[in-house]
């Protein structure tokens, strides 16, 4: 990756890294540089090299970041290597290609192209279509259609892995216990880096109509600040509260005591997020992006999830109110998330993996 800033995306790194290991594949993780408070982000030094000490703030620091990933790949000479992140995607093929190593590329995608620099997105055309990339892997069908434009080299080379928890998360996820709701208040969380993406704001003007709910937002990020002055100017205090950034596994705990899961993302790859809280059984309420509704969508076609409109703060409380309204509907919708929860599959997402990096990473 490009950072190693902490997310859903470190997170499924190290669900894979993790999976891949415990099959006999020697796996390791590394980024370009660490975020500016590394530990407050939680990276774990040991697990994931860094390339730099820190972020390039000049074109020669960035020229020598470059440099020293060559140097690196020379060194390790690794027979494959998965990477993420747009500026991460594109830097990788030419590293390669310079070192003069025999390693495969293979780009991912976890968002939607167009919502990438648009320079990035045409130099990834070029740069994805070296002969050092073996693959190009979408997280979903609908971030894997915005490759549409790309050249037919680059196209001919994609293919989709579905995004699904570790084995370890399941069986945290199994374990934790489903608070029921008190009385008639409605218990919201939502899960994710306090972010332009996450379409907070949105999120929370809902809940200044929906006066019987209360929200727990649990991640933490560049806007914070701004959430906060939002939630003071609704006067929301006593009902939005914010958990923070804090360990993966009391995350879930947070999630597992709510009721319904909300996540009006302005856009998504396949969110780990929304598979967790599949797996809890909470009620899902999603933004109606394609990338959303297919994370929502059972392989049967079936919708387990409540799609409303993007920046429609008022349909999202409409949703809300019926939730809690009518615990039947809850119940619905709970049962169709677990359904939805119970599909993703861990061992097929490392099948998927191994089959595509096996013949360039033998076991051993």
């Amino acid at each position: 990756m490009t950072h190693s800033t902490a997310g859903g995306l470190r997170e499924l790194w190290d669900d894979i890294a993790e999976g891949l290991i415990a099959r006999g594949h020697p796996v390791k993780r590394f980024v370009l540089y660490p975020p500016a408070d590394a530990e407050r982000e939680g990276v774990d030094m040991a697990v994931w090299h860094h390339i730099a000490d820190a972020r390039p703030q000049s074109v020669l620091g960035a020229i020598r970041t470059f440099a020293a990933l060559v140097r690196y790949l020379r060194r390790e000479r690794p027979a494959a290597v998965v990477s993420a992140m747009p500026a991460a995607n594109v830097l990788l093929p030419l590293a390669v290609t310079i070192a003069r190593v025999r390693t495969r590329v293979f780009l991912s995608h976890h968002s939607p192209t167009d919502t990438h620099n648009r320079l990035l997105d045409r130099i990834d055309g070029w740069t994805g279509s070296l002969p050092c990339v073996a693959g190009i892997i979408s997280v979903s069908d609908a971030v894997g259609a915005t490759l549409a434009h790309k050249p037919a080299t680059y196209r001919a080379r994609t293919l989709t892995i579905h995004n699904a928890l570790s084995e370890r998360v399941e069986r945290v996820l199994d374990a934790l216990p489903r608070a029921k709701a008190a009385g008639d208040r409605l218990r919201v969380v939502a899960l994710g880096r306090l972010s332009y993406q996450k379409n907070y704001p949105m999120l929370i003007r809902a809940m200044a109509e929906v006066p019987g709910a209360d929200l727990q937002i649990v991640g933490g990020g560049e806007d914070e600040a701004a959430l906060r002055t939002l939630v003071a100017d609704l006067d929301l205090g006593d009902r939005v509260t914010f958990a923070g950034l804090i360990p993966r596994d009391a995350a879930l705990a947070k999630a597992a005591s709510a009721d319904v899961f909300v996540q009006v993302s302005r856009y998504e790859g396949h969110s780990l997020a929304l598979i967790e809280a599949a797996r809890l059984g909470l009620p899902l309420v999603v933004s109606d992006v394609p990338v959303q509704v297919e994370g929502i969508t059972a392989r049967d076609g079936t919708r387990c999830g409540i799609v409303v409109p993007l920046e429609d703060p008022a349909a999202l409380a409409t949703a809300l109110r019926g939730l809690q309204d009518d615990p039947a509907r809850r119940s619905h919708w709970a049962d169709l998330a677990a359904r939805l929860g119970g599909e993703a599959s861990n061992a097929r997402m490392l099948d998927r993996y191994e089959a595509v990096l096996a013949p360039a990473a033998p076991a051993r």
